[in-house]
């Protein structure tokens, strides 16, 4: 798959991801927040992956 293409997938899936735990965890707590928490994710599944590659 394109790169492009996989980056946008997964941002898509984290930010989803992240709005829908910020709401079920802190309901109080904004959208933003929620995309906050989806860019983290996103962030980590990229640093996952670099750290796999580089062992």
């Amino acid at each position: 798959m394109n790169l492009l293409l996989i980056f946008i997938v997964r941002l898509i899936l984290g930010l989803s991801f992240g709005i829908i735990l910020i709401r079920i965890f802190r309901p109080e707590w904004g959208i933003y927040h929620g995309a906050g928490a989806g860019l983290i994710l996103v962030a980590l599944a990229y640093g996952m992956v670099f750290f796999r590659k580089k062992n």
